[in-house]
C-alpha cells in the first residue's frame, strides 16, 4: 500500500509525494535491477529515480505532461519520494495519472489524494484492476471518472479460435494422406 499527495505548500509551490514502505521500494528495485544491483543508499536512491521518471506521469488537460523538480528519496520504514510539480497550467479541467512504481509487487494499491483548490476531493485507488491510472475530467463542475481504454489483447480467445482450425487442418492432412495412399 502506498500513497500519492499532491498538495501546495505556503509559498506556492506544487509538492507531490510518494509514500511506501521501504521494503516495496526494496522489492521493485531488485526485481527489476536483480540481487545486487545497489551497495550503498545512494545507489539505491538513484535507480528508485530512475524508476519513478520511467514509471510515474501526470499529464494534465490531455496534453500538459507534468515535469518533476529536484526529486528526492528520504529513506526510513516509511520511505518518501518528494518532488516538486512544474509545469501545472492554471487551468485544469482533466487529469491522467499514472503510477506504476510497485506493479510488479502481488496487489499493490496506491492511494491517490488531491490536496489542490479546484482538484478532486475523492480518494483514486490504483491497482491492477485500473492499471495503475486514473482518468478523471471535470464536467459541470464535477469529477467524473473516465473509462481508460483497454489495451492488453486477451490471449484466450485465441484458445477458442485455434483449437477448431486447428482440428480441421489435422483432419484434413489425414483424409488427404488415406486417399493419397489408396
Amino acid at each position: 500500500m502506498s500513497n500519492i499527495i499532491i498538495s501546495k505548500t505556503d509559498s506556492g509551490q506544487i509538492i507531490l509525494q510518494i509514500n511506501s514502505s521501504l521494503t516495496a521500494f526494496q522489492q521493485e528495485i531488485i526485481y527489476i535491477n536483480g540481487e545486487g544491483a545497489y551497495q550503498s543508499p545512494e545507489e539505491f536512491q538513484n535507480l528508485v529515480l530512475n524508476h519513478f521518471n520511467a514509471s510515474f506521469s501526470i499529464i494534465i488537460n490531455e496534453k500538459d505532461t507534468l515535469q518533476f523538480k529536484n526529486p528526492q528519496i528520504f529513506l526510513g520504514h516509511e520511505t518518501k519520494l518528494v518532488t516538486e510539480i512544474i509545469g501545472l497550467p492554471e487551468t485544469v479541467t482533466a487529469i491522467h495519472l499514472k503510477n506504476e512504481l510497485f506493479k510488479d509487487i502481488h496487489n499493490n494499491q496506491s492511494v491517490v489524494i488531491f490536496l489542490l483548490d479546484d482538484f478532486p476531493k475523492k480518494k483514486y485507488t490504483l491497482n491492477n484492476t485500473n492499471k495503475h491510472q486514473i482518468a478523471i475530467e471535470l464536467k459541470d463542475g464535477k469529477w467524473m471518472e473516465l473509462k481508460t481504454v483497454k489495451t492488453d489483447f486477451n490471449f484466450k480467445y485465441v484458445a477458442y479460435i485455434a483449437i477448431p482450425v486447428i482440428a480441421l487442418l489435422v483432419f484434413f492432412i489425414v483424409r488427404k494422406r488415406k486417399n493419397i495412399s489408396s
